[in-house]
């Protein structure tokens, strides 16, 4: 059956605080399986006593460190964030390094929540905060053709959040990665995918109250800076080739 976590009271309690960043230092580093209570409580400089006289548990306080360190609580996305390909390039586009604290805790969150459904759905809820969090960036690329309005936005947030937790994998590993720019330009391919065929329609659509209709026009909007494809070239003609 599952512990219940004890509620947070309204006096600000120092220790407890210490005891949860110290114990999501510890999994970051050893895993959670292989945190043990005495390796929490030196890392806090505290005592056993100070755990008891909050958790029920280190289950629990392993538990609470992960749904309140290693999970996102803003509501907003960074300001550098103007566009969807910026997530893409944020969240899908390092593939080697070691992990940070933070990446590693937020791996073993995912990996705890298989066993945990508190975990779980901590993670549940965060995810719907980001994509309300990240709907005026979606709306945005519906307007202007970067997200073609025929494609799911859910299924477009989800291919980033995936490709992001496939490379924190990736990256504890230690395995090898591929050639950055390669793997660079695969991503600029699969946003450019995600682009409206024909932006222009939509455009006059929503300036004339219209339904956007077929015909021809530019090609998706690319990644990054200079990727989008000139509307005197080719239908098909891709940036970069002959």
């Amino acid at each position: 059956m599952a512990v219940e976590i004890v509620a947070r009271t309204e006096v600000a309690d120092d220790l407890r605080d210490d005891l949860l960043d110290a114990a999501a230092r510890v999994v970051a580093r050893q895993g959670y399986d292989g945190t043990k209570l005495q390796d929490i409580v030196r890392e806090a400089g505290l005592s056993t006593g100070a755990v008891y006289g909050r958790f029920r548990s280190k289950s629990e306080l392993l538990r609470e460190a992960l749904m309140t360190r290693s999970i996102p609580s803003s509501r907003s996305v960074p300001p550098e964030h103007t566009k969807v390909a910026d997530l893409v390039t944020s969240l899908a586009t390092r593939t080697d390094g070691a992990l940070s604290d933070g990446e590693a805790l937020l791996l073993e969150t995912f990996v705890t929540a298989r066993r945990q459904p508190e975990v779980s759905s901590a993670l549940a809820a965060a995810g719907r905060q980001w994509h309300r969090a990240v709907a005026p960036l979606v709306e945005e690329a519906k307007q202007d053709g970067t997200i073609d309005p025929s494609l799911d936005p859910g299924a477009v947030l989800f291919l980033v959040r995936v490709l992001r937790l496939g490379l924190l994998v990736h990256r504890g590993s230690g395995l090898p990665s591929p050639d950055p720019e390669g793997w660079h330009a695969l991503m600029q391919r699969i946003v450019e995918c995600f682009g409206d065929p024909h932006p222009e329609d939509h455009l006059v659509a929503a300036a004339s109250g219209a339904e956007p209709g077929p015909g021809g026009g530019a090609g998706a909007a690319a990644f990054g800076p200079g990727g989008t494809r000139d509307r005197n070239e080719p239908e098909g003609h891709r940036p970069g080739s002959p």
